[in-house]
């Protein structure tokens, strides 16, 4: 992995920009620091300013693990288009997906419940229902590590069988067949008429991302990792701020350029013709 900020780094961004590119960012972790408190992340009002400029230059999205309705509140218009929930909650799902997946979480979630209270197992784990998946945060137990072993043998017994995705200090349920930040950021990419992809983010869950076989122009990942498939890494997530000022720099010139690539200008910003941002639908 190249260090983002070296010399070649800087000189590898610059080469990957262009104005078929879209520009997406994982959230806790990456956009906002990662804190014990998770009602209380948030984005530092110089980071929703550098997003919100170079949203206005190029087609930028936000992929979380999030609900899609708490990752609204937190980005606060700061970007068009937002994939919540591991993905399910993104271009690829329909209304029956969600109402498969909220039926079937549901019914994980009061057996996962019962079962952490019978056993005793994993004291100060808790279970976050996202209504279309579930997180099983165990930052507040003893051993996080020893919790986690004893967590993954409830989940393996629950049916349907889940697809488990580890976070940090966490693990994510998801219905089988559905989610995966990797194949939702494919999908917006190919409905917002992109064929490139440039990407931030900090753990397991982003590597889905990484790893698309064609189409990333660049991975960057928070923290270096001899076995990502991101090709680049920041030492902290505190560079953020850094990377987006070299993102509305370099995306500025291109945006200078007399409608380049199908955009338009609209009220100072550029827009990709045939898109629908969140704030024309209301939300």
């Amino acid at each position: 992995m190249m260090y983002l900020l070296s010399d070649e780094g800087r000189q590898a961004l610059q080469a990957a920009i262009g104005t078929s590119t879209l520009y997406a960012f994982d959230f806790d972790g990456t956009l906002a620091p990662i804190s014990p408190d998770r009602d209380a992340v948030t984005i530092s009002p110089v980071v929703r300013e550098l997003l919100h400029q170079l949203a206005a230059r190029a087609p930028c999205a936000v992929v979380s693990g999030r609900s899609l309705a708490d990752l609204a509140l937190r980005v606060d218009g700061a970007v068009s288009h937002l994939i919540g929930n591991h993905g399910i909650e993104g271009p690829l799902s329909s209304h029956t997906d969600f109402l498969a997946a909220e039926r079937v979480c549901a019914l994980w979630k009061s057996e996962l419940i019962a079962g952490l209270a019978q056993s005793g197992i994993a004291q100060g784990a808790e279970v976050e229902d996202k209504r279309y998946s579930l997180t099983i945060h165990l930052r507040r137990t003893k051993d996080p590590d020893r919790a986690s072993v004893d967590v993954l043998r409830l989940l393996r017994r629950l049916v349907p069988e889940p697809h488990i995705v580890m976070g940090t200090y966490s693990l994510n349920v998801l219905p089988i067949g559905q989610g995966g930040k990797g194949a939702a950021a494919l999908a917006l990419m190919r409905q917002l008429g992109r064929n490139r992809l440039f990407y931030i983010g900090d753990e397991e869950t982003d590597e889905t991302v990484f790893a698309i076989p064609n189409g990333v122009v660049m991975g960057i990942r928070i923290g270096q990792s001899p076995d990502s498939h991101a090709g680049f890494y920041l030492r902290h997530q505190g560079e953020i701020e850094e990377v987006l000022r070299l993102l509305v720099h370099c995306v500025g010139h291109l945006a200078d350029l007399p409608n380049p690539d199908g955009f338009e200008r609209r009220n100072g910003q550029s827009l990709l013709r045939g898109s629908v941002d969140l704030q024309e639908k209301g939300n």
